[in-house]
């Protein structure tokens, strides 16, 4: 909590001066990502192992540099280390600027609104991108529009490095009211047997196992996060963020999240949490006596012993998050991603 409310210090600071793309010293300095994703290193070389990953159009606290390697805080809170050229530098109306949140698993971004234009880059699911105005004489569809790709079904993106392109309108939807719906629902969500429908839950719910749902057959990848790149915790933390919640990046840190509930109890969308002495692994739930998770694969199993598909490992906890999120984890309620 005390790193966190540094980070917001820090960011306001640098949001009221800007950057200017001027060097700044190194706890002022902000810097967002540029590419669809990239890998965060334990140490500033390609030999070191991967740690975690950050998406495209994170705001990220630079920490140190040195040669082309730059060592980043990401809002999880995470370090490490990562390309230069894979950052831009830190515009200072991030948090108020109009931006579209991608929901589609992979699409790209064209240098003119068109499937045979130049592909500027590839953009993924949670990715971020910047709004812009179209040109005279080209009008562009609202984003997260379902019509058939043609002139009017595209929206004008810039990229962080100040690029302008475009991208199938369906690809996209406003940032802010996706954060805003998400969160509100998780916040808002009546639990089982209390006052309400539940409703919200099962809303919530299905955002979240539909999500992880689209990436069955993935495989296992050690610090992934990013859209079919997952590791166990990198999966249900993008998930939630697709939902409106931000959560700390690893299982052992996720398993303090929400409240505890009872086997007998879990319904989609709690955590599962596995291991001995330790949090070693977590999983999604997606209803009474099931799970999805990244291990090997991304994969459903049961955890009813006499299951063909039952996964056997040990559970030293469930989480439920829905309904029982503070603000600090509401994305829409973060002064890292919106002005206050």
């Amino acid at each position: 909590m005390k790193k966190l409310i540094l980070l917001t210090v820090a960011m306001l600071a640098m949001a009221a001066v800007g950057c200017g793309g001027s060097q700044a010293r190194a706890e002022d300095e902000w810097a967002v990502v540029n590419t669809s994703s990239v890998f965060m290193r334990g140490e500033a070389s390609y030999t070191s192992e991967n740690v975690s990953q950050s998406r495209m159009g994170t705001p990220v606290q630079v920490l140190e540099r040195t040669g082309y390697w730059v060592k980043i805080r990401t809002p999880e809170p995470y370090e490490g280390w990562v390309n230069k050229l894979t950052l831009a530098p830190y515009p200072a109306d991030y948090r108020s600027c109009e931006r579209y949140i991608c929901i589609r698993e992979h699409s790209f971004v064209y240098a003119e609104p068109s499937f045979e234009a130049t592909r500027l880059s590839d953009i993924l699911m949670s990715d971020i991108v910047r709004a812009r105005k179209a040109q005279a004489g080209v009008s562009s569809a609202k984003a997260g529009s379902r019509k058939d790709s043609d002139a009017s079904g595209w929206a004008a993106v810039q990229l962080w490095d100040g690029r302008g392109g475009w991208v199938p309108a369906a690809d996209l939807t406003d940032f802010a009211e996706w954060m805003a719906d998400g969160g509100a629902l998780a916040a808002k969500a009546c639990q089982t047997g209390t006052a309400g429908s539940g409703l919200a839950v099962s809303e919530i719910a299905d955002r979240l196992v539909s999500t992880a749902r689209l990436f069955l057959g993935a495989p296992y990848m050690w610090g992934g996060m990013s859209a079919g790149l997952f590791d166990c915790s990198g999966l249900v933390g993008f998930c939630y963020f697709m939902s409106g919640i931000q959560l700390p990046r690893d299982a052992s840190q996720q398993i303090k999240c929400g409240i505890p509930v009872e086997f007998s109890d879990m319904q989609a969308g709690d955590l599962v949490f596995f291991g001995e002495k330790r949090v070693s692994h977590v999983a999604l739930c997606t209803g009474p006596g099931r799970i999805i998770h990244s291990s090997q694969i991304v994969r459903e199993n049961s955890l009813v012993k006499g299951e063909p598909d039952y996964y056997g490992r040990n559970i030293l906890g469930i989480r439920r998050l829905i309904g029982n999120c503070s603000k600090k984890e509401i994305v829409k309620n973060s002064a890292l991603y919106f002005a206050k």
